[in-house]
């Protein structure tokens, strides 16, 4: 995996550029998007489990599907669509966006479709209507009602069913231990038994890991639960069933030491031993990726536009809102860096970061320090690592923001090309939201 980060001359560099010329060339507050660590993360994790394919003599695949949810810009679902080896939905409004990408690419249309989530009529009727052009398109099963549906259509749809599993990685506090996705047992074994007086083909056991963290033995324990009770089983009864759907839960290159052709093989192995011990073929693995596909992507830089010493530690305040720019962050506890890019040579001081919004938890500290080291220099920048999968989705990009604050001059970079996706959101765009 190619390192993003690294030092030059006392600045950060991201992807190879220099953050705070970037900062300086196009102001602040400013939204950078790089491409192509979208391909390089997908291209690098197909061509790790190619090498475990091979060096395991492994007769199977590994279909890599973008999980479209964790970013839908169209540039970046674009550019994971091309090297991704299909791409994941989760309502009916995101499969209506997949279906027309695939008839604006034509090129890519052999590639698969795997519809997650809930399903009323409308997303069933879609999945037919796509499946009815012959695309390739997997619908997961996710309650008896869609089954029914499916059935009575009389087509022969592809179908998996996601098995519902305890949330391992749920906390100790949580009051809600379970997800409200999957199939109990007893849905799971009518429709095993079932099935085969339909027209559907049952092709896919799929299930999905819950938590930002992996850990290598809860990720093994949901993983050997789900192929052992439920993978063989199906596998046994139909020779149809040739997929095993991890979901997510690829390990995120937060730590980009992290052995990624290792951990391929790791995971082909433990496929393989499962298999042996019951005479199956080996299956297909998918894998649906959205946080390793568009995380990284994205950084956010701001201005430290002025300091205030209300409190233990200056307050080093920046020219928009670290609240907005990553909310998953303060709802969920997603890790995103937060650090100086300039100036990194300099006495440091210790200090808060704040937003200019007029809101007292628009902050930001290091919660195991109790504040964060920055130079003490007059002209800091300030960036934010990691705010390529969810953030827009949950503040609302496109919309009007906490305390009126504009939207950053968005860029996007891709094989050296920097290109102004859209400049710093004006009152004018503000008030046409607004209605005003």
């Amino acid at each position: 995996m190619k390192r993003l980060k690294e030092i030059k001359n006392n600045e950060l560099f991201y992807n190879g550029y220099s953050l705070t010329a970037l900062a300086r060339k196009y102001g602040t507050p400013l939204k950078i998007t790089f491409l192509d660590v979208i391909k390089n993360h997908i291209v690098s994790l197909k061509a790790s489990f190619d090498k475990a394919i091979k060096k395991n003599n492994y007769p199977a695949k590994f279909i890599y599907l973008n999980a479209n949810k964790a970013n839908y810009g169209a540039l970046e679902v674009i550019e994971a669509f091309k090297h991704a080896d299909g791409l994941e939905t989760s309502s009916y409004y995101d499969l209506l966006f997949t279906h027309e990408l695939f008839n604006r690419y034509p090129e890519h249309k052999y590639k698969y479709i795997v519809c997650n989530g809930y399903k009323l009529d409308d997303y069933i009727g879609e999945i037919i209507k796509i499946h009815n052009e012959g695309i390739k398109i997997i619908d997961i099963i996710d309650s008896v009602s869609e089954y029914v549906a499916l059935k009575k259509s009389g087509l022969a749809i592809e179908v998996g069913m996601r098995i519902h599993i305890e949330a391992m990685y749920s906390e100790k506090e949580e009051e809600i231990k379970n997800d409200r996705f999957g199939l109990m047992d007893s849905e799971i074994d009518y429709i095993l038994n079932d099935i085969k007086n339909t027209n559907l083909t049952l092709s896919t056991i799929h299930f999905h890991q819950r938590g930002f963290d992996y850990e290598e033995v809860k990720f093994e324990a949901n993983f050997e639960k789900v192929f052992n009770k439920y993978y063989i089983k199906a596998a046994k009864l139909y020779k149809s069933v040739t997929n095993f759907n991890m979901g997510g839960g690829t390990p995120l290159p937060v730590d980009e030491g992290f052995d990624y052709d290792k951990w391929a093989n790791y995971v082909l192995n433990l496929i393989m031993k499962l298999c042996n011990k019951e005479g199956l073929l080996y299956p297909n693995l998918m894998s649906e990726n959205g946080k390793y596909s568009q995380k990284d992507a994205t950084v956010n830089i701001y201005k430290v536009v002025g300091i205030k010493y209300t409190d233990k530690y200056p307050w080093h305040i920046v020219d928009g809102s670290l609240l907005i720019a990553m909310p998953e962050m303060y709802a969920l506890g997603e890790p995103i860096e937060v650090r100086p890019i300039n100036g990194l040579d300099q006495e440091m001081v210790k200090g808060y970061l704040a937003g200019i919004t007029c809101d007292c938890d628009d902050v930001y500290f290091e919660k195991d320090k109790g504040y964060i080291n920055l130079p003490k220099i007059d002209e800091l920048y300030i960036g934010l690592m990691g705010t390529g999968s969810y953030q827009n989705s949950m503040n609302g990009k496109g919309g009007v923001h906490h305390c009126l604050l504009p939207e950053e001059k968005d860029l996007v970079i891709n094989d050296g090309e920097v290109t102004i996706r859209s400049e710093l959101q004006s009152i004018e765009d503000i008030y046409k939201i607004m209605k005003l």
